[in-house]
């Protein structure tokens, strides 16, 4: 019993594993400069909410003023978002709810993975971009409870963004305000 459910947490980290080679990891931070104009831009990948279908990346270009970045929520699978606004953060018991900045939603999808005798379907992911306050994201990183809800038109989706748990998002956002 105890070898099979050895070889089952292994078997499940190998394929998580091997697929995601060939990505970014969640949280995964990348600075780039314009070879034409010179700006900067930090790109932060879709890292997880806690015990959900949620991810959350973040931009920032030297662009933008100072204080002000794009946070874009990415669900699993094809849907449309709500009506704005459609991402609601709860921070230690006070809600905040956010308007996109985007009329449609984007949908992309991330490629399937075949080897060793495993196989992982290729999914959807939909998002939509929110403009924030640097003042935000240092607000959420700090508070001690964090939920966040994901408005779409047949149903909500919600996860725990306080969360260190490896590939969450609130440690990439640590990492990310370092950057800035």
């Amino acid at each position: 019993m105890i070898i099979a459910r050895a070889f089952l947490i292994y078997l499940i980290l190998s394929v998580v594993t091997l697929a995601s080679c060939g990505t970014q990891s969640p949280g995964h931070i990348t600075q780039t400069t314009s070879s034409f104009d010179g700006s900067k831009q930090l790109i932060m990948e879709p890292a997880w909410l806690y015990s959900s279908i949620i991810k959350l990346a973040l931009f920032k270009s030297s662009k933008m003023p100072n204080e002000k970045l794009i946070l874009t929520a990415v669900v699993r699978g094809s849907h449309i978002f709500d009506d704005d606004p459609s991402l609601h953060f709860n921070i230690d018991g006070e809600t905040l709810s956010l308007s996109s900045v985007d009329r449609l939603r984007d949908i992309d999808t991330s490629e399937g993975f075949t080897g060793s005798g495993f196989y992982v379907a290729p999914s959807n992911w939909s998002s939509k971009d929110y403009l924030v306050d640097v003042s935000f994201l240092e607000k959420i990183i700090t508070a001690e409870d964090v939920y966040v809800t994901v408005e779409l038109t047949d149903f909500y989706a919600e996860g725990i963004f306080s969360s260190d748990a490896p590939i969450t998002a609130r440690q990439a956002f640590k990492d990310f305000l370092k950057q800035i």
